[in-house]
C-alpha cells in the first residue's frame, strides 16, 4: 500500500502548497514544485522517486501539454512561426555558446564535454510555463503562441545538435546507434504524420466515437488520441509531450473542444499533474554538492540569462516591446524532459562523468523551480505598463 500512502500524501500537500502560494500572490505551481523539495530526499525525506511517481508524473506532463494543446490556437502559432524559430534559435545559442566558454576557461574542462553540457542547457520545456500563462491569462497571447512555436522548433534544434556531437564525439553504444541523416527523417516524418492525422483522422475518430452509446465516449476518444499521438512521438524519436500537444491542438480545431476541455482538466489537475509537479523536485538532493558548489550555480546563472536574453532579443527583432519580449525570454528558461535526455546521452556515450551528470540534474531542477518567478514577475510588469499607458490616454482624452 506504500503508492497509496505517497498519492495521498502528494496531493494533500500540493493543495495546500498552491493555496499557500496563492495567498502569497504565486503562481500556485511554485507551491507545487517546493512540496517535492520540501517533502523529498533534500529535506524532510517523506518523498522519494519511485517508478509509481515516475509513471504518474509522465501522465502528469503528457495530459498537461495535451490540454495547452485543446486551449491553444492554431491560427495563432502559424501566425508568429517566424519570431517563434528566431527566438528558438538565439535561445539555443546565447546559454551553449555561454556554458562551454565557462566550462573551457574557466573549470578547465574538456572541449567535448564542455559542448554536452552546453547542450543540456539549450533544451527548453515549456510544461511549467504553460501552467503560468494559464494562471495568467496568457496562453493564446502572442507572447504564448511564440513561447510554445519556440518550444517546438528549440526541441529539433536539440536533437538534431546531440545527435551531429554524439556521431562526432560520443563512444560505445550510444553513439553508434545515432544515424543523423536517420534522425532528420523520422522527425519530418513526425510531422508530417502530425499534420495528416490533425486534420484528417482527428475530427473522423471524435465524430465515429460521439455516435456510441457507451459512457464518455468524446472523452475517451479524446484521450485514445493524446497518448496514442504520444507514443507515435516517442517511436518517431520525439519528446511524448510534443505528440500529445498536437493532439490537444488538432481537437481544438474541431467542434468538440470546449466540451473536451471541461472534461479533461479535472482528470489532469485533480491527480496526475499535481504528482509532474512534485516529481521535480524530488529529484534535488543537496548530498555531496559542495564540491561542485561554485560551478552549480555558475551554470544556473548562465542557464537562467541565456534563455532570458536569447527569447528576449529573438522577440525584440520582431518589434515587441521589451516588456513583451521579457516574457516571451523567461518562457524560455524552464527545462526538463529534454535536458534531461541530453543529460542521459552524454553520460552513457562517457562525455561526462556521474558527478557532472549530477549536477547538471541540480541545474535542470533549479531553474525550473525559478523560471515561474521570473515569468511571472515580467507578466506583471507587463500588465502594469499597460494599465499605465491606458491611464495616460484617459488623461490625455
Amino acid at each position: 500500500m506504500t503508492y497509496l500512502v505517497q498519492l495521498v500524501i502528494i496531493l494533500l500537500l500540493t493543495k495546500l502548497g498552491a493555496h499557500v502560494s496563492n495567498l502569497l500572490k504565486f503562481p500556485s505551481v511554485i507551491g507545487e514544485l517546493l512540496v517535492g523539495v520540501l517533502a523529498g530526499p533534500a529535506v524532510l525525506h517523506l518523498l522519494a522517486p519511485t517508478t509509481f511517481i515516475q509513471y504518474f508524473s509522465e501522465f502528469g506532463v503528457i495530459i498537461l501539454m495535451f490540454i495547452a494543446g485543446l486551449e491553444g490556437d492554431l491560427g495563432l502559432l502559424m501566425r508568429y512561426w517566424r519570431p517563434a524559430l528566431t527566438v528558438a534559435t538565439l535561445g539555443v545559442i546565447f546559454p551553449t555558446a555561454s556554458a562551454a566558454a565557462l566550462c573551457i576557461f574557466v573549470f578547465n574542462f574538456q572541449w567535448t564535454t564542455a559542448i554536452f553540457i552546453g547542450l543540456v542547457l539549450s533544451a527548453t520545456s515549456v510544461s511549467i510555463s504553460v501552467q503560468v500563462l494559464k494562471e495568467m491569462h496568457r496562453l493564446n497571447s502572442r507572447e504564448g503562441a511564440i513561447i510554445l512555436g519556440a518550444a517546438v522548433a528549440d526541441d529539433i534544434m536539440c536533437v538534431i545538435l546531440l545527435g551531429v556531437c554524439v556521431g562526432l564525439f560520443g563512444s560505445g553504444a550510444s553513439a553508434s546507434n545515432q544515424s543523423l541523416p536517420l534522425m532528420l527523417f523520422t522527425k519530418l516524418l513526425f510531422f508530417a504524420a502530425m499534420f495528416v492525422l490533425g486534420k484528417w483522422f482527428v475530427p473522423r475518430f471524435l465524430q465515429f466515437f460521439s455516435k456510441l452509446t457507451a459512457s464518455e465516449n468524446e472523452t475517451t476518444a479524446a484521450l485514445i488520441l493524446c497518448f496514442g499521438f504520444a507514443a507515435l512521438a516517442v517511436a518517431l524519436g520525439m519528446s511524448d509531450v510534443l505528440g500529445a500537444y498536437f493532439a490537444g491542438l488538432a481537437i481544438s480545431e474541431t467542434k468538440f473542444k470546449d466540451k473536451l476541455a471541461l472534461k479533461i482538466e479535472p482528470i489532469g489537475y485533480a491527480v496526475f499533474i499535481p504528482v509532474f509537479f512534485v516529481s521535480i523536485g524530488l529529484n534535488i538532493s543537496f548530498a555531496g554538492m559542495q564540491g561542485d558548489l561554485a560551478f552549480i550555480i555558475a551554470l544556473i546563472v548562465i542557464a537562467v540569462l541565456g534563455k532570458q536574453i536569447g527569447g528576449a532579443l529573438g522577440a525584440r527583432l520582431f518589434h515587441l516591446d521589451w516588456p513583451a519580449a521579457n516574457i516571451v525570454g523567461a518562457g524560455m528558461i524552464s527545462r526538463g524532459e529534454m535536458a534531461l535526455v541530453v543529460a542521459n546521452v552524454a553520460l552513457s556515450s562517457h562525455l561526462i562523468d556521474q558527478n557532472h551528470y549530477t549536477a547538471m540534474i541540480i541545474v535542470t531542477v533549479v531553474t525550473t523551480i525559478i523560471a515561474p518567478f521570473v515569468l511571472k514577475i515580467f507578466i506583471q510588469q507587463s500588465d502594469k505598463q499597460k494599465a499605465n499607458s491606458m491611464k495616460l490616454n484617459e488623461v490625455k482624452q
